[in-house]
């Protein structure tokens, strides 16, 4: 009776799954189990619909039941590859990929992601300089390989985003990628130039972040303000935007005939379509590299102009994006040597940035708290070295509390607190791991510190704007990569007299404690003066707006 209920329980689920009803299919899958607890059939497609599902843990105990009941399969390696890489438990992949040697035979697309696999967390400066190491010789064996992929399912993987996360800049090696990408995946050497001319500068805007990310925050306000006697603006979305309230902002931004949305469809071909027919005269990218499939439409050729900006601040190395979008406050004088693009300088920091609403501000009495030390940066964006920032702090000042915020991956938040562990000053509870925290929260944390640490080598962006909210200081250490200096940039744009900006880990230490350690005055006078400067030269700055108009007209017309 039980067989003939399972058999039931395992057609419904069949049946689902070619009207695409994926949780109900994984439903009907769980009650043939729970009749047979060791069906390898059950489990075997029980494993690939919570994959489906984005159900990844689910996936891999599922996937160890397998291999506890010797089922063997190349579809089972495959999702095994596929899982731990997205629950990033790159130790076990490296073990898992060294015991199957097979897959360039058998499956050429995991054999390219596995040798552009590249951790995004280190336990120590010498594990970021082996992976470098391994991620330049395995490019270089997948270069003297002749094979293409279609562009289709699982997408290869670039290591674009978590290279970015250390102390080098990416040139050489993002150059080494592109060509690597641009053989495999022959689709992305498209030119799909128009020859139709447009009454107006058509210019679109592409991006998986225009929603309450900090992408859409930083970037919203220039989509806004362009001059629309010059410029009909498109933007497109990806569907994971529709829910937000920033999302709400660019429809009605399409009611009041500012902007036209176009929520991109699933199939990455279909995305192509709907973008070329829109005949677009400049293409602007805010953020390459932080979302896989809008990294590859970065690849195509659109529009004659097509630009990127400092949403993801390495350079692309792609011949297909012409300029780069920044700023004087923040490049060096030999910045054009770290891009590949031709590098657009506006006067101001490239955004036009809305003052954060607070609905309950806190008192005077509540921001001159002492000794509190608050980096609310994301976890991958603490190097090993800035280990020893803390641990300075630590020493230095006995009443230290540094306040982190967890993330969202759990596996990130533990493989720091296993790192911290190591080291017995920074073993300590004087160090506390805070949950995530809505915007208003995070304001108001920011408020009551006495001093926010910025992460060295990829620092502060939307978080130090949101920051000066109520003027708390930033200690930066600015590298001469962009990724660094954003912060820096931001105390020039403000006006700032005597910025904590230093340039050594010691000064950085001997900065933080001693802003932290002010007395209840100079502490309170110092973060109103910080405040004032950013209502006056830091949000919904005007200059900009009418900058970025003046700087897309004209390479407009250059290229015209």
């Amino acid at each position: 009776m039980s067989e003939i209920e399972a058999k039931k329980f395992f057609n419904k689920a069949l049946e689902y799954y070619k009207e695409k009803k994926f949780d109900l299919v994984e439903k009907n899958f769980e009650k043939a189990l729970e009749l047979f607890p060791n069906r390898v059939s059950i489990l075997e497609n029980l494993a690939s619909i919570y994959y489906i599902n984005k159900k990844y843990k689910e996936t891999e105990f599922t996937l160890k039941k397998l291999e506890k009941l010797e089922s063997k399969n190349q579809k089972l390696d495959e999702l095994k590859f596929y899982v731990l890489k997205k629950l990033k438990k790159y130790d076990e992949l490296i073990i898992f990929l060294k015991n199957k040697n097979n897959f360039k035979d058998i499956n050429k697309k995991i054999y390219v992601n596995a040798k552009l696999l590249y951790p995004f967390f280190f336990r120590d400066n010498e594990e970021i300089e082996s992976s470098r190491a391994n991620l330049e010789k395995n490019i270089d064996e997948i270069d003297n390989d002749n094979f293409t992929l279609k562009l289709e399912g699982e997408m290869i993987d670039p290591p674009i985003f978590n290279s970015s996360y250390d102390q080098y800049e990416n040139l050489e090696l993002n150059k080494k990628i592109v060509k690597i990408l641009r053989k495999v995946y022959p689709i992305l050497n498209q030119n799909l130039l128009s020859e139709q001319k447009n009454e107006k500068i058509k210019i679109g805007f592409i991006s998986e972040f225009f929603s309450n990310h900090t992408i859409g925050k930083l970037f919203k306000g220039l989509i806004f303000n362009l001059d629309q006697n010059k410029f009909d603006t498109i933007v497109f979305h990806s569907k994971k935007d529709d829910h937000s309230l920033i999302f709400q902002e660019f429809i009605r931004a399409e009611i009041q005939s500012k902007i036209k949305n176009i929520i991109l469809p699933k199939s990455f071909q279909k995305k192509i379509e709907n973008i070329k027919k829109e005949n677009l005269d400049i293409v602007f990218f805010p953020d390459i590299g932080m979302s896989t499939e809008f990294y590859y439409l970065s690849f195509i050729r659109f529009a004659k102009i097509q630009i990127t900006s400092w949403g993801h601040p390495v350079t692309t190395s792609n011949s297909s994006i012409d300029y780069f979008l920044t700023s004087k406050l923040l490049e060096t004088s030999d910045a054009e040597k770290r891009f590949s693009e031709k590098l657009l300088l506006s006067k101001y920091l490239p955004m036009y940035f809305y003052k954060p609403k607070i609905s309950n501000v806190l008192a005077d009495t509540e921001i001159v708290q002492q000794n509190k030390y608050f980096c609310s940066q994301n976890l991958i964006k603490l190097h090993p070295h800035f280990d020893q920032i803390l641990e300075k702090i630590i020493k230095k000042d006995k009443n230290a509390n540094i306040l982190l915020i967890k993330d969202n991956d759990e596996i990130m938040s533990q493989n720091l607190i296993e790192r911290f562990q190591k080291n017995s000053s920074l073993n300590s509870d004087k160090i506390k791991f805070l949950e995530k925290m809505n915007v208003e929260k995070y304001i108001n944390l920011c408020g009551s510190s006495s001093v926010l640490l910025d992460t060295i080598y990829f620092g502060a962006g939307n978080s130090f704007h949101e920051s000066m909210f109520y003027g708390t200081p930033t200690v930066t250490m600015p590298t001469e990569n962009l990724k660094s200096r954003i912060v820096l940039g931001a105390y020039k744009q403000m006006q700032i007299e005597n910025p904590p900006v230093v340039d050594s880990i010691e000064d950085y230490v001997d900065c933080a404690v001693e802003l932290a350690n002010n007395e209840k005055k100079r502490m309170l006078d110092l973060k109103k003066y910080y405040q004032k400067q950013a209502s006056e030269h830091l949000y919904e700055n005007k200059g900009f707006i009418n900058d970025i108009n003046v700087i897309l007209e004209n390479i407009w017309r250059e290229n015209d």
